[in-house]
């Protein structure tokens, strides 16, 4: 292999990158990790530096909280939008920022992928940042950093550091062969591990800083290894199983004939809106119009993202396998159009493995993903009734109005951060936040859980957008199942009886026991190391959404009562 790459040959700095790249695109493990993410309507790869530290094992259950991981880029994109405006092109400038110098060997190592480097991007100022959304780099990555880039400055004595530092990657890989050779690098890292504290700490000091080594992974294991493919490289392939083992054939298609019934309904409801303005109304449009639904599985799979394990006689050759599909489906999404390609961004995200119940939107896709689990029983089923399947429509009905909130209407059609989102006026955007903060204040003034935390009020300000697509959702649903009974010719009684059962089937859907711990650790927080969820607890997103429905005084001839709001009090945002 190293032969093959061209690494003994190496005579610069420059071909020894190339080598390293030309060896990681035959499966060697890279000091650079490749993510897709949108970007100007295209998929785009975003480039940062990656010691693939294998993950620790945190129980046996296959989707248990990954804190350990960075978030994807698209992710981190989508809770703070300002980064987009941060990403700078590997192969030169973005207006008057280029990629900082710390970085300019990447473009080689892109080279021996064979990577387009003009289309994938760098955060300008990753080395330094001190965002929370982003890991800091240890004083380890630093070190290995400054010894790249400094390899530049004395051409014959780089060219054999930055050899030496390729084949510290080769080691890694090595203890895989075997089970002595595993053996046998666990002692050497272990050995190394006192060198490596001694240098950090020295390094850390001349900094002035702390020492913030990652020095999570000390050794290899069977089952870090495990764990580490199934998050990292494998949820194509494992999602592909699924779609080809769980989803009917002919599911997708009719599921996707009631997603073109909820936007058309949602369509209506935007041109239909009372408080938007014509030039607001033409930009909410065109962006519902852009949006991509995804469902159940992609329209197409690529092979090239499929790994062929039947060639592979050992685990290192399986591990090859696994890394060299990973980079050959980044490189085939490159370019790609986002209708075509965001599904697969998706789930090569590592965030939306077919294997997991889900539904979301992701702002930077503009995509709508209904995942399998949400489109089977006892969610979507033919065989229901009419009023709980466009009950569950809601849930549709509730990503798409994501694109719309406070969050999502920043992004524009395409998925790209704007200074005015889609509001054509700032009037429109102060009358959106006048309604917002309606509906904060009424979540604000139900108790969470009356008789066991008697005056604890809900958090409305930390659940603002998720009660916003909640109210937005169910309106959109209920409105479709309205023009369905219509279209079937549902009047007198039998209509009255099929509203109410829309709404008892909500109540159905969120029917929930719990206690006070379960409200601390879910709604404010306590003990829960991922923070305050940003849903409403169950009971109030129902109670909080029907309050605001006219339907629901309608279908049960509501006049008063603890939920009861007038006319005028009643809160339509979407």
């Amino acid at each position: 292999m190293l032969k093959q790459s061209g690494l003994d040959a190496a005579k610069t700095p420059e071909d020894v990158l190339r080598a390293f790249g030309k060896m990681s695109a035959m499966g060697m493990c890279s000091c650079i990790k490749l993510q897709p993410f949108c970007y100007n309507n295209k998929i785009c790869l975003y480039a940062s530096f990656n010691l693939e530290d294998f993950i620790e094992e945190t129980g046996n259950q296959p989707n248990a909280a990954r804190g350990d991981i960075q978030p994807s880029i698209s992710q981190i994109i989508n809770e703070n939008p300002d980064v987009m405006a941060r990403l700078v092109p590997v192969s030169g400038r973005s207006g008057t920022r280029g990629i900082s110098s710390e970085w300019s060997f990447i473009r080689y190592i892109l080279e021996g992928m064979g990577v387009d480097a003009t289309q994938v991007y760098f955060y300008d100022d990753y080395i330094k940042t001190s965002s929370p959304l982003f890991i800091p780099l240890s004083d380890l990555s630093y070190m290995l950093l400054e010894a790249w880039q400094k390899s530049f400055e004395n051409q014959a004595i780089g060219t054999t550091v930055l050899k030496e530092l390729v084949m510290e990657f080769c080691k890694k890989d090595y203890g895989f062969i075997s089970q002595k050779t595993m053996e046998e690098f666990n002692i050497e890292i272990n050995n190394d591990y006192e060198k490596f504290n001694d240098d950090l700490s020295n390094l850390a000091s001349t900094r002035g800083g702390d020492n913030n080594a990652s020095t999570s992974t000390k050794s290899l294991s069977l089952k870090k290894l495990e764990r580490t493919l199934e998050t990292e490289y494998l949820p194509y392939l494992r999602s592909k199983m699924v779609a080809d083992q769980l989803v009917p054939p002919g599911l997708k298609g009719e599921y996707k004939k009631y997603c073109d019934e909820i936007k058309d309904v949602f369509a209506q409801r935007i041109k239909d809106n009372d408080w938007l303005s014509d030039a607001s109304k033409k930009n909410a449009l065109e962006k519902l119009d852009a949006m991509v639904f995804n469902v159940a599985y992609p329209d197409k799979w690529y092979t090239e993202g499929l790994a062929d394990f039947s060639k592979s006689q050992s685990l290192l050759e399986d591990i090859y396998t696994i890394r060299k599909a990973r980079l050959n489906l980044m490189k085939t999404l490159l370019g790609k159009s986002r209708e075509e390609a965001s599904f697969t961004v998706i789930i090569t995200d590592n965030n939306a493995s077919l294997a997991v119940q889900n539904a979301f939107y992701n702002p930077n896709l503009n995509s709508m993903n209904m995942l399998p689990g949400y489109i089977l029983p006892p969610f979507f089923d033919p065989a229901q009734s009419l009023a709980i399947n466009y009950e569950c429509f809601a849930t549709m009905g509730h990503e798409i109005t994501h694109g719309f909130d406070i969050l999502g209407s920043r992004f524009d059609k395409y998925g790209t951060v704007t200074a005015d989102g889609i509001w054509a006026s700032p009037a429109d955007k102060a009358e959106f936040d006048r309604r917002t903060e309606l509906l904060v204040k009424q979540y604000e003034s139900y108790d969470v859980l009356p008789d066991e935390m008697p005056g604890v009020k809900a958090n409305g300000k930390a659940t603002t957008s998720e009660n916003i697509a909640d109210l937005g959702g169910m309106e959109i649903a209920y409105q479709a199942f309205l023009n369905r009974l219509k279209a079937d010719g549902y009047t007198g009684d039998e209509l009255k009886l099929m509203k109410q059962r829309f709404f008892l089937a909500t109540g159905e859907e969120w029917r929930m026991k719990y206690d006070a711990a379960y409200v601390n650790y879910l709604a404010f927080g306590k003990d829960n190391p991922n923070g305050a969820d940003s849903h409403s607890m169950n009971k109030e997103r129902v109670n909080g959404v029907v309050a605001n429905m006219d339907g629901w005084y309608d279908a049960f001839d509501i006049k008063d009562g603890a939920l009861y709001r007038k006319p005028a009090e009643r809160i339509h945002i979407w």
